[in-house]
């Protein structure tokens, strides 16, 4: 009931603030603004309603908010009012940047004689305009900021206010760091563009691109400093939030190099296949084609390179904020991840990048391709200009995907083909196996796809309805036949490579931890966990011990873990407690029926099934893993699955669809 109370209030205090806030900012446009006296009366009155309606509701509404704060601290600290005054000074101070921004713009267009109508924003705008957008908005923000250093005073290490803190950050990173990438695109479009002719239009991208980069990248120099200076809190340096950031920074940077690079270089080939057939080389067309590809592919290997040594150096455990004490010579903590979180971290970097490089040379290798198949069918002549694209691009994408891809692949393979444990745990990493399982699954439907259409072609053909171009209709689809086929082989041929290492480990494993059981003389005890243990577990050493024999011998008890009746524990005999209380190994106990003893669970199960679990749990304990914990199924929790099932075939089934008719058609 409190939250949705909190919801409510701060909610309505959200709306009916910008509403007065943007009533006082028409309504101060509307006097200023002497130019615009046949809409004054308009704008005097829709500022003055949007003010005289929100007032009231502002006032209530935050006084009930203030008075809960200052009555309980759990209000004060509650997550809904943190991110009201986050939110809130994130929804003012976007509009004060953006102000400046659109000022600054108009300046300088106007300082190189061109239209204000050709700024990015905000072209119709006039200065007091902005002006006055900004101190409203400055306003408003300096109280919520106040009010916000009030409430951290008053709770100080309270988890909200720190997780929605580093939220704050990272929005505004992201943002700053969109208008400096924007701004050096420009910049670079009219560099490329504008080097022999000067226009309006040319001359603009240097005005918007200049605007973006005094406002943004100071904006981004202020936040990065403030983050990397924040690192020295372990908290902030281990947060989940960070590498997130970090990790799809690099990875949308890293795509945009990608596509750009692979775009420019297809650029520069098709000018260079031009030039060679004789069809001219112009200097100034070339560079005009290459502007845009260009632009975008600088500002994105400058992120890339940034944050990607920022992440290279979370998966090396050395942080910049340790480097640059080191180089300051002052002490630093080593705050630095766990060793698996590293671990993790460069894997998900290294299978997203290599995930990048394959689908550039699969697209890649299905252009060139499909350019031999235009070859073979003759109906093109080669060096025209759609052939001459279409190599470029094939060319392109294999030049700049190959090299990504082995760049990041083979360190994968060379972890992953280690016989030590961090090899094992390499080739059992959920990523390596999803990243395997998703290139199977696109090779399978793929070949399914290709093979169909392929099949529907040559049928049309034997059944009388001969297409003219069956030969083109048959290489293309052959060819997308032939580079699912080569990812498929491939691929399946890395897993069965890991599986047959996996399973050397896990013999290795399984021999080097004996299991003792201890069974009773009269019964059948030993021999279905035997059974279970041959089956599941063949190569793991295991001796048998009854009680009349005594307690075990020195071999024997060097067992690793050692499998017990219940009724062991139930009526031990004296000498079989001791040795118990002084076995160091694991111990497994089977819940066999004991008279006046009742197990809660798995006494009703019978003898195969329970040796079935026993086994399980000494193979886990074997390789070093948790036993997991027995749950209840539900028949709703089956059901949900079912349901779910059918749900995905049905999406299944409607992508093979989707995909036969755009291969067909």
């Amino acid at each position: 009931m409190q939250t949705v109370r909190r919801i409510y209030l701060y909610t309505i205090t959200f709306v009916s603030l910008e509403v007065v806030l943007w009533g006082v900012i028409g309504l101060a446009r509307s006097i200023v603004s002497s130019g615009r006296i046949g809409s004054n009366a308009s704008a005097l009155a829709g500022a003055l309603s949007l003010i005289l309606v929100g007032v009231p509701v502002f006032l209530l509404h935050w006084g009930l908010a203030q008075r809960s704060a200052l009555r309980d601290m759990d209000e004060r600290t509650s997550l809904v009012r943190v991110i009201f005054l986050y939110g809130t000074l994130l929804a003012t101070l976007v509009p004060v940047v953006h102000s400046a921004l659109i000022l600054l713009n108009r300046w300088l267009l106007s300082a190189f004689h061109i239209n204000p109508l050709y700024a990015l924003l905000g072209g119709g705008q006039t200065a007091s305009d902005n002006l006055i957008a900004m101190l409203g908005n400055a306003l408003v923000a300096a109280y919520l900021y106040s009010v916000l250093r009030l409430d951290w005073r008053r709770a100080p290490g309270k988890e909200s206010f720190t997780d929605l803190r580093r939220l704050y950050r990272f929005i505004w990173l992201v943002y700053s760091l969109a208008m400096v990438a924007f701004g050096i695109s420009q910049v670079v479009q009219f560099i490329l563009t504008d080097w022999q002719t000067v226009g309006s239009g040319s001359q603009a991208l240097l005005a918007n691109g200049l605007a973006l980069l005094i406002i943004g990248a100071p904006l981004w120099v202020f936040v990065d400093r403030v983050i990397n200076r924040s690192l020295a809190d372990p908290v902030e340096k281990s947060s989940t939030l960070r590498l997130v950031v970090l990790t799809l920074l690099v990875f949308v940077a890293a795509g945009a190099a990608l596509v750009s690079a692979s775009l420019a270089l297809s650029t520069f080939l098709r000018t260079l296949f031009q030039s060679v057939s004789g069809s001219g080389f112009g200097i100034k067309d070339f560079s005009t084609q290459i502007a845009k590809p260009l632009s975008a592919l600088l500002p994105a290997v400058a992120i890339w390179l940034y944050y990607g040594r920022q992440l290279n150096a979370e998966m090396s455990g050395t942080s910049g904020a340790q480097r640059d004490s080191a180089q300051a010579e002052t002490p630093s903590p080593a705050i630095t991840l766990p060793e698996p979180n590293r671990l993790a971290l460069r894997r998900v970097y290294l299978y997203g990048l290599s995930l990048f490089g394959l689908v550039a040379v699969s697209i890649g290798l299905l252009q060139l391709l499909g350019f031999l198949a235009y070859q073979v069918y003759g109906t093109i002549p080669l060096g025209t200009p759609s052939l001459n694209s279409q190599l470029a691009q094939a060319l392109a994408n294999l030049l700049v995907g190959l090299p990504l891809w082995l760049r990041a692949w083979q360190p994968m393979q060379v972890e992953a083909a280690r016989e030590d444990e961090i090899g094992d745990h390499a080739r059992r990493s959920i990523l390596r196996k999803g990243y395997l399982f998703l290139i199977l699954f696109a090779g399978v439907i793929g070949i399914m796809v290709s093979a169909g259409a392929l099949l529907y072609q040559l049928l049309r053909a034997l059944l009388g309805e001969t297409p003219q171009d069956l030969l083109l209709q048959s290489l293309l689809q052959l060819r997308l036949l032939l580079v699912f086929a080569i990812l498929l082989a491939y691929h399946w041929r890395v897993l069965r490579a890991d599986g047959r290492m996996a399973e050397r480990t896990l013999a290795r494993l399984h021999a080097a931890f004996p299991v003792l059981i201890l069974a009773p003389d009269e019964g059948n005890f030993a021999e279905p966990i035997l059974q279970a243990l041959q089956r599941l577990a063949p190569e793991m050493p295991v001796a048998v011990h009854t009680y009349s024999q005594g307690i075990p011998d020195e071999s024997l008890s060097a067992a690793r873990a050692a499998i017990l009746p219940a009724g062991l524990l139930a009526h031990p005999p004296e000498a079989m407690r001791l040795w118990l209380q002084s076995y160091s190994g694991a111990r497994l106990v089977v819940p066999t029926a004991t008279d006046g003893w009742h197990w809660v669970s798995g006494s009703g199960r019978s003898p195969s099934s329970l040796a079935r679990q026993v086994a399980q749990a000494a193979r886990y304990l074997a390789e070093d893993e948790a036993i997991p914990t027995p749950r209840e199924t539900s028949p709703i929790l089956i059901l949900a699955y079912v349901l779910v099932g059918l749900f995905a075939l049905q999406i299944l089934i409607a992508l093979i669809s989707m995909g036969f008719s755009f291969i067909m058609d």
